[in-house]
């Protein structure tokens, strides 16, 4: 076999192996992830109203996991850290709400580690009409050990108003999730 035939072959080879990759990252599982590859992109298509008491967000698509632990059929608000170390984390809710008021009613956002609050942690949004929406962002560094579980926590001033998190299905686009979570280990 000639040097040219084993290049074109190596190439080949190499050519199948990244469209095989590139095939199976839309839902790439933890066991799967390279080594030191640690991260989620996790969303809901549903909208989630907390009522008297802080709701826990569920996240119902992995759409990216490596490394970390997210059951997107069971435990859906439970994010479980499989490997010690410092964490990224971003939590990005779509805020609405489904009737008017008097007065402007208010939707917090914050993390839990291990079912606590953390601390300075909380944002907080106001909206006054039903027919506007924003994005709030809740983020953080935290250490973590491993067996770790990370939640999203939000609250509303005024329940009845159907204040939460919207998820907004546009014809002939993608649906704006009522959250979008990142988390990737930085070492």
């Amino acid at each position: 076999m000639s040097r040219n035939s084993i290049f074109t072959i190596a190439v080949v080879a190499g050519m199948l192996g990244l469209c095989w990759t590139m095939m199976n990252t839309q839902r790439t599982r933890a066991a799967d992830a390279a080594p030191g590859a640690i991260y989620a992109q996790l969303s809901s298509p549903d909208s989630q109203d907390p009522k008297d008491a802080p709701l826990l967000v569920s996240m119902t698509s992995n759409d990216a996991l490596g490394g970390l632990e997210h059951n997107d059929k069971a435990k859906t608000t439970d994010v479980v850290v499989k490997t010690a170390g410092v964490y990224f984390m971003v939590a990005a809710i779509q805020v609405g709400k489904d009737q008017a008021g008097e007065t402007g009613d208010y939707l917090d956002i914050w993390m839990k580690q291990n079912g606590k609050d953390v601390d300075n942690s909380n944002c907080r949004q106001v909206i006054h009409d039903p027919k506007y929406t924003t994005v709030l962002v809740c983020q953080g560094i935290a250490e973590c050990k491993a067996g770790d579980v990370f939640n999203v926590a939000i609250s509303a001033s005024a329940p009845g108003h159907g204040i939460g998190i919207k998820a907004i299905k546009p014809k002939g686009e993608p649906v704006v999730p009522s959250i979008i979570f990142s988390m990737y280990k930085v070492n």
